[in-house]
């Protein structure tokens, strides 16, 4: 795989709405993973989808001055470069990741591979770089059963049955919900070790920042909403009680799996 020369580019200022809900969501989850893995300075550390750049920034201060951070986004926030950060900005559905074999001590990935087409390719190409006793981190959404709570039975209904519906809508869009549960299998076929799995998920409050994340999902997924039979008025309830505090829901499920590429990595 070649090695394409590091790049800090400029990208646009404003990144999706949602990124900051997720944000607060996932990176407590990656936080916790990176802290139990240890990762030490002077490493080489590869994060896949940068978000808003938190992961990565964390990622430069644990590998410190004698280390390297790769970052890797289709439109990577604004990072300021330096001795220790490359930024590349990648569409991962056409484009290898840019990074030698071999090469990489920890990868983390929050919430791409079950988003991408190709996504066997790519963790392919994640193992591919990682060196041995290399850890991989990979976070997604599973689909789930869905819980609520609010005062009025007709609103808990509501509520319900949006959120299935967008879970059904990500599905149309080609994010598969089950990606999360199968990384385990796929990397223990691989011969990693260690493979290590959980599922989480969180109640969620009107006016959190996880229910913003459903106000913005239902947003985006408006279209795809109506024609499943719901009301331009009751779009705009379910948003309203997205902030009410008296409403409690169950958050989206990470599954977030860590493992371990052996010392010598068979071929598959």
């Amino acid at each position: 795989m070649a090695a394409h020369p590091p790049a800090v580019l400029p990208v646009p200022q404003q990144r999706p709405r949602e990124l900051g809900p997720l944000q607060e969501m996932v990176d407590p989850i990656i936080l916790a993973e990176l802290t139990r893995l240890g990762v030490s300075a002077g490493e080489t550390a590869l994060d896949v989808g940068t978000g808003t750049g938190s992961i990565t920034r964390h990622l430069c201060d644990l590998v410190g001055c004698g280390g390297k951070v790769i970052a890797v986004d289709a439109d990577p926030p604004i990072l300021d470069p330096t001795g220790v950060l490359d930024v590349f900005q990648r569409d991962l559905r056409t484009e290898e990741l840019p990074v030698q074999p071999d090469s990489i001590h920890v990868a983390a990935a929050r919430c791409v591979l079950a988003h991408l087409p190709n996504r066997h390719q790519l963790l392919n190409e994640l193992i591919t770089a990682l060196r041995p006793s290399g850890h991989l981190t990979l976070i997604d959404i599973v689909a789930a059963p869905v819980s609520v709570y609010a005062p009025a039975d007709a609103d808990s209904a509501l509520i319900g049955f949006v959120i299935g519906t967008i879970l059904d809508g990500l599905a149309a869009r080609g994010i598969d919900l089950n990606w999360g549960n199968t990384t385990p299998s796929w990397l223990l076929a691989n011969g990693f070790e260690t493979v290590h799995t959980r599922w989480l998920a969180d109640t969620w409050a009107g006016g959190t920042a996880g229910c913003q994340l459903y106000a913005e999902h239902a947003t985006q997924l408006a279209s795809h909403l109506l024609a499943k039979g719901l009301s331009a008025g009751e779009l705009e309830r379910f948003g309203d009680l997205m902030t009410d505090p008296s409403v409690l829901v169950r958050g989206y499920t990470f599954a977030s799996t860590t493992a371990r590429k052996p010392r010598q990595q068979r071929a598959t």
